[in-house]
């Protein structure tokens, strides 16, 4: 064995190999543990850790909230954005979208369809879909004859203009479901919910075509961060 072979193996000799935390905790003391116990009183490292599971997966949960910060951000960023950290696979990305959207559904009413009467009603449906969201997104919700709701259908995200949408677009989730009328939504990533002169004209466009195809335009809405407003309360548009 030459020189630069025997530093190479004393080198290696020499190093410390650190247990994962999680083989270094008691059996009660795992996230999967502490979960069954009790979920409600686990921590969101110890519930980001569950999902993403494997031998790591405390460090990659401390990696994960120090790359975003707070769960909020997680359920903004991007699948692709959450698989670059260290140690998330694209599946477990997905896992983890899919673990967050379960818990804005667990905001929306219990009634799988619930009746739309006002816009406080589309609101509260609303809200968790669109309120969080970093980007514009347009979307159309379709109804029965009672003005329950069937369907909710994402048509457009980005940043949008008026040129943009193509107002057939907004009414196909309705002649496919055979929907007597549509609510449009959309968001103001900056959380203010005031309608803006291309939203009026947006909506204006909307109605007229709602006529030609005798479908009912219930509303148009747009979600700020806290706070919504309604073009058809408003009389913008309609």
């Amino acid at each position: 064995m030459n020189n630069s072979q025997l530093a190479f193996f004393q080198g290696q000799q020499n190093k410390t190999y650190v247990l994962p935390r999680l083989k270094q905790l008691p059996i009660q003391e795992h996230p999967t543990s502490r979960v069954a116990q009790d979920s409600d009183a686990c921590s969101l490292a110890e519930l980001l850790a569950v999902i993403i599971g494997g031998s790591t997966q405390i460090e990659i949960a401390d990696r994960l909230l120090a790359q975003f910060n707070t769960i909020q951000k997680i359920a903004q960023a991007h699948a692709n954005e959450i698989s670059s950290i260290p140690g998330i696979t694209n599946l477990t990305a997905l896992r983890l979208k899919a673990a967050l959207a379960l818990g804005r559904k667990l905001l929306q009413p219990e009634d799988e369809r619930p009746a739309i009467h006002s816009p406080l009603d589309a609101a509260q449906i609303l809200m968790p879909m669109l309120a969080h969201r970093e980007q514009e997104y347009l979307i159309v919700m379709t109804l029965d004859t009672r003005n329950r709701m069937l369907d909710v259908s994402e048509i457009y995200h980005g940043s949008l203009n008026s040129s943009m949408v193509r107002v057939g677009e907004l009414f196909k989730p309705a002649l496919q479901r055979n929907a007597a009328g549509i609510l449009v939504a959309h968001n103001h990533p900056s959380g203010d919910p005031t309608p803006s002169p291309e939203d009026i004209t947006v909506t204006r466009a909307i109605v007229q075509a709602g006529k030609l195809l005798d479908v009912s335009v219930l509303d148009h809405m747009v979600i700020g961060l806290s706070k919504w407003s309604s073009l058809k309360e408003k009389n913008l548009g309609f």
